[in-house]
């Protein structure tokens, strides 16, 4: 098992950063491969552990997938028919696997489905019955049998008009590619409008789908009869491109982070300023830069275009050395401060109530070994190892491996103190 061993204090890093393809957006792209019937060509692919994965499981299902790293690209071809089993071992580390459930009701509506409930981060409860229920307006109906949902419809899918309870980043997704090939139309309303989401959409209609917002979180999708071919390029990883701003913000330095839209981190930006950082912005690209004297902040996690919930164990990091208190609410999982005690380990004041992690921010922070749990709490250990006086060891890195591209060779570019250690 591998770890990262981070010597600290790095103070006043300075450098630039491409930031890579977005995870959160390739993923349900790939998904969405199964709907079409010959090839897909995506670009800009982000080559983390999570896509990897996804290759394996579009390959179990009878996909052709085609891998050209140096250039950045994913070639996927589906000109045989699908097998319709979505197996517990390919889903079982990676939640985004459910996203098949969508296009293989779409392309196989009346052949019973066979999808493995996932896993992935254990940030609390990622229910999947709102997805069920998306899929049930369309006339699918599902029983659980031995921890795999089996779904198909009859009669095959057609129009309706579905809320989502509240909004949900995969569910909006999954019913999306669901809905594309029906019969009639479909309105779908308090859909998230994440970037990510809009990216799926922009792909989808540019490919031959029939999607339009008639609101902010509402569609009206127009079945058509097949997609063909596809080919995209995907956004950059709004998740990415803040971390790496906090590895200028927690370092009192200068970062420069490339190939991302700032739009998609208005939220956390505005954040980054009322602490007392500087942002300059271009039309893609994010410079931070240290302020003179920082101060404490609140901020309340939610759906875009708020304050993201995956970049939430990052600046909390970063808050754990801003003079003052600071307040977190978070409202999108149960369990996303599982940072916090290994923050804590190394000198950070932190109290969790609830939801609502209070931070009193300390001059200094000293080394510990850390464990990490999650995809994002590594980042934020890394975060916190970095500032840190001393040698600490961080295992359990696969974690971020899973979302982040290139993680220590990039660290290592800014001139983080940072290898990587083969345990036995």
């Amino acid at each position: 098992m591998k770890s990262y061993i981070i010597n600290g204090p790095n103070k006043a890093v300075k450098g630039e950063i491409n930031i890579s393809g977005a995870k959160n957006s390739c993923l349900p792209l790939m998904a969405a491969s199964i709907l079409f019937k010959r090839k897909v060509i995506l670009k800009n692919v982000p080559f983390v552990k999570d896509v990897l994965t996804m290759k394996d499981l579009l390959i179990s299902l009878g996909a052709k997938v085609e891998l050209i790293r140096e250039k950045k690209i994913i070639k996927i071809t589906n000109n045989k028919r699908h097998k319709l089993v979505v197996p517990y071992n390919l889903v079982s580390t990676m939640r985004a696997g459910v996203l098949t459930m969508g296009p293989l009701l779409a392309r196989y509506p009346k052949n019973k489905i066979k999808v493995a409930l996932g896993g992935g981060c254990a940030l609390g409860i990622r229910d999947t019955s709102w997805h069920l229920s998306g899929f049930k307006s369309l006339g699918a109906v599902n029983t659980l049998s031995k921890g795999y949902v089996n779904i198909y419809s009859k009669n095959g899918l057609k129009g309706n008009i579905y809320k989502f309870p509240k909004v949900t980043v995969t569910g909006s997704s999954n019913l999306i590619m669901a809905s594309v090939l029906i019969s009639g139309e479909h309105i779908i309303k308090n859909i998230s409008i994440e970037p990510e989401v809009k990216d799926l959409i922009k792909f989808l209609n540019n490919s031959g789908a029939k999607i339009k917002f008639i609101g902010k979180r509402s569609i009206k999708i127009i079945g058509v009869h097949d997609l063909i071919d596809g080919e995209h390029t995907i956004i950059g990883d709004r998740i990415e491109a803040f971390s790496y701003l906090c590895v200028g913000a927690a370092t009192n330095g200068r970062i420069k982070v490339k190939n991302i839209n700032p739009n998609y981190l208005n939220a956390e930006l505005n954040i980054l300023k009322k602490i007392g950082y500087k942002i300059v912005m271009n039309h893609n690209s994010i410079i931070l830069s240290h302020g003179k004297r920082l101060k404490p902040v609140s901020i309340k996690t939610g759906p875009w275009p708020q304050f993201a919930t995956d970049n939430m164990p990052i600046l909390l990091a970063v808050l754990t050395q801003v003079p003052g208190k600071s307040m977190i609410e978070e409202t999108i999982f149960s369990n996303r401060f599982m940072a916090v005690p290994e923050l804590k380990r190394m000198g950070a004041k932190i109290s969790i109530k609830k939801n609502k992690a209070f931070i009193i921010g300390q001059k200094k922070l000293k080394s510990a070994d850390c464990i990490s749990s999650d995809l994002r709490t590594t980042f934020s250990i890394i975060l916190g190892a970095i500032s840190a006086e001393g040698s600490s060891t961080i295992s359990r890195i696969y974690h971020g491996l899973r979302g982040y591209e290139n993680l220590s060779t990039k660290l290592k570019k800014l001139g983080i103190k940072i290898k990587l250690k083969n345990n036995v």
